[in-house]
């Protein structure tokens, strides 16, 4: 099936459905019960146990056929290190917390003039941990 599609077509489909695995993956760990525990969130699946069993259910049968369709295409398993999904995530971070300054701030209205001194020196270290963190994940 996979010279049906062209080389763009075919890595259309097959990010789709990689995407959609990842997505039910983690579906899956939040209904086994693993819980996300930060400092400023917490993450917690409260969903009814009557409808855990369809939702596996549906998980289930979506797996197959992604399993099924990965093969007809002759999809092969992406291997990738989990460093350069850390490296974008941090760098993410670091770009969020530089437009947290307060300098930024006032694109949500005015802004005290002590908040620079409160916020902007702890905002700025965290950026600079965000961005010797992704240095270290760096080939």
């Amino acid at each position: 099936m996979s010279d049906l599609l062209n080389p763009q077509q075919l890595q259309s489909v097959e990010i789709t459905l990689r995407m959609f695995e990842e997505n039910l993956r983690q579906m899956a760990t939040w209904l086994d019960g693993e819980e996300e525990n930060g400092i400023l969130y917490r993450r917690k699946l409260t969903f009814p146990a009557d409808r855990r069993q369809a939702v596996r259910q549906l998980m289930n049968a979506s797996l197959e056929q992604i399993a099924l369709l990965a093969r007809s295409l002759d999809l092969q398993v992406d291997e990738k290190d989990a460093a350069g999904s850390i490296r974008a995530g941090l760098a993410e971070s670091w770009a969020n917390l530089i437009d947290s300054q307060s300098g930024k701030l006032t694109r949500y209205g005015a802004v005290d003039p002590r908040v620079e001194n409160a916020l902007d020196p702890v905002i700025l270290k965290l950026a600079q941990l965000a961005k010797d963190l992704e240095t270290l994940f760096e080939d």
